[in-house]
């Protein structure tokens, strides 16, 4: 029940509803991450710059990512782009989308040890070198972290967001 009621002031009262979709709560964990997540100095060009989330391939969020439009995390406007397997140098969060299962290995090597917060659906996408893997099961999204690549990126997750998750090494 601990777990539940964190989990809904993590993610907002608006996530729980009554129909699930499923992107529209992967859009809201990324958001939710990024407040819980302290980037090592220099990650962010000024105090105000924006907290850029890339989504490598194609965009399976459709209009969910909207819904993040006008946030803020710690005076930083959250802005949104499409990427590449290039192009990685503005981004604070990258979401790689299923369908770049077979080359996310490549992608992670790209970006181990940069202060770059790796999030993905792709399975056991924690357990091979990605940051925060989601996982879903009977319309619920749970999340993996492996602390290890967190940590090599020079990221420090709060407790909180901690509680919530499987940790995996």
């Amino acid at each position: 029940m601990a777990k539940l009621l964190l989990g809904s002031l993590l993610l907002g009262s608006n996530v729980w509803a009554t129909e699930f979709d499923e992107y529209a709560v992967k859009a809201a964990y990324l958001y939710n991450f990024a407040k819980f997540i302290e980037w090592p100095p220099g990650a962010f060009a000024s105090t105000d710059a924006p907290l850029w989330i890339c989504i490598v391939g194609d965009n399976p969020f459709g209009n969910a990512l909207a819904a993040l439009y006008g946030k803020t995390v710690e005076k930083h406007p959250v802005a949104m782009r499409p990427i590449s397997t290039e192009g990685f140098d503005q981004c604070h969060i990258v979401f790689i989308g299923h369908i770049e299962a077979g080359s996310f290995k490549t992608l992670l090597a790209k970006l181990r040890r940069l202060p770059i917060l790796t999030v993905s659906d792709i399975s056991d996408f924690a357990r091979t070198g990605g940051m925060i893997g989601l996982v879903e099961t009977d319309q619920h999204i749970r999340f993996d972290i492996n602390l290890t690549a967190t940590r090599q990126a020079g990221l420090k997750l709060s407790s909180q967001l901690l509680k919530l998750a499987t940790i995996v090494e």
